[in-house]
């Protein structure tokens, strides 16, 4: 199913809808780099009494104007989409709570817009954050990323794939260990496998800004965290949440899975931690 919203600035886009007819609470999604609310999709199959609402963020594959796809990132623009959707969200379940949801690229911008003030009906009443990263398992030298800077407003069309930070290959590492899943998404049509340096500049600064941004969070949060994820050690994460200071926080790590939880084999771990997080704070 789809569900019909408006960006900040006008566009008329269409977000994945999984309703539940027994809706209990709405779970607001946002994917990662060069992913899709579609991969949301396990979560609402195996939550039952949970709505689950999918944007397709500016900027990655499913961007309706294909000129944008890659070009940049526009922290700031993307918070402006996420306030209107979960505006729109709140307009048609009224009094249920929301929650938002992060996955990875996702999870920054979800903790990023927890931390910001907003009206009552662009507010979240709590935020989940999947494999946050909140910095890189690769660590880049602070030269490189002066010079990446520089590279940035000198060629900002200059394309480079995101993995060259990651594992310095031109391919990406394993996301998960369903090998089958992991070929699909590189057919996936919202794949994109090269990022301008405008961009891939701007995601560095949304993770390097990450460590402000977890000291400002006081929304009740569930923070997840992979073992074995590629990007980002699961101890680089932990000390991120313990700067968080809400009273209610929460942080389940799942030692031997990779970086897409949902879509790993602990799923059904990831699965149940979720239904017990929602059900104690969602009310009756």
């Amino acid at each position: 199913m789809s569900f019909p919203w408006q960006t900040h600035d006008g566009e008329e886009r269409t977000a994945h809808a999984w309703p539940s007819e027994s809706c209990r609470a709405v779970v607001a999604c946002v994917h990662g780099l060069s992913g899709s609310g579609e991969q949301f999709h396990p979560l609402p199959e195996r939550l039952s009494g949970y709505s689950f609402y999918a944007l397709d963020l500016r900027g990655q594959g499913r961007d309706p104007v294909p000129e944008r796809r890659g070009m940049a990132l526009d922290v700031e623009t993307q918070l402006r989409d996420i306030a209107s959707f979960v505006s729109a969200l709140r307009r048609h379940h009224r009094d249920t709570p929301v929650f938002l949801m992060g996955e990875s690229m996702g999870s920054l911008l979800s903790a990023t817009y927890a931390t910001r003030q907003h009206p009552a009906a662009s507010r979240v009443d709590g935020v989940i954050l999947s494999v946050p990263v909140v910095g890189l398992r690769r660590e880049i030298p602070v030269v490189v990323k002066r010079a990446l800077r520089l590279l940035a407003r000198l060629l900002p069309r200059t394309k480079l794939p995101p993995s060259r930070f990651v594992n310095g290959k031109s391919f990406a590492p394993p996301l998960t260990r369903d090998t089958a899943y992991q070929e699909a998404l590189r057919e996936k049509p919202h794949h994109i496998r090269d990022y301008t340096l405008r961009f891939l500049t701007e995601l560095g600064e949304l993770i390097d800004g990450s460590h402000a941004v977890a000291g400002e969070l006081d929304h009740r949060v569930l923070v997840l965290a992979a073992g074995q994820d590629c990007f980002v050690k699961p101890g680089q994460i932990e000390t991120w949440f313990q700067r968080i200071p809400s009273s209610d926080k929460t942080l389940r790590l799942y030692p031997e899975a990779y970086h897409l939880l949902w879509h790993d084999w602990d799923r059904e771990a990831v699965v149940e931690d979720l239904r017990e997080w929602l059900e104690t704070r969602s009310g009756t």
